[in-house]
């Protein structure tokens, strides 16, 4: 069964989130940092996944449910303005990135609190 992206929710990745497969429908490098830092620039992609999110949805607006083959996953939604906020804990490092790849299993925001996000 695909995972979806969390920049564009296309069902595109073998493995769940945190996977860092790249997205073959926006070019998002699935980290797991920026999945729990969803505002942190760098990591595996110069944008955040709140700014790739919001650049995606111009291209590929929520009505559209298939891309180049791809089905969008029905649960899937872009992060609102509050869930994108980096809180205590980003890092800000290169050794405080590597140190938070770890640090707790990444979760889809969509996923998490039953879908009120982060």
């Amino acid at each position: 069964m695909p995972h979806p992206c969390p920049a564009c929710g296309f069902e595109v990745f073998d493995e769940p989130s945190g996977c860092y497969e790249i997205c073959p429908v926006c070019g998002w490098e699935d980290d797991p940092v920026q999945l729990r830092f969803p505002a942190m620039q760098g990591g595996a992609n110069r944008e955040s996944l709140f700014e790739l999110q919001k650049e995606v949805l111009q291209k590929l607006p929520l009505h559209i449910v298939v891309h180049d083959g791809f089905h969008r996953c029905v649960d899937w939604r872009p992060l609102n303005q509050e869930e994108a906020r980096n809180t205590g804990g980003t890092p800000t490092t290169g050794k405080g990135y590597f140190d938070a790849v770890d640090a707790e299993e990444s979760k889809y925001c969509w996923q998490i609190m039953g879908g009120r996000g982060i």
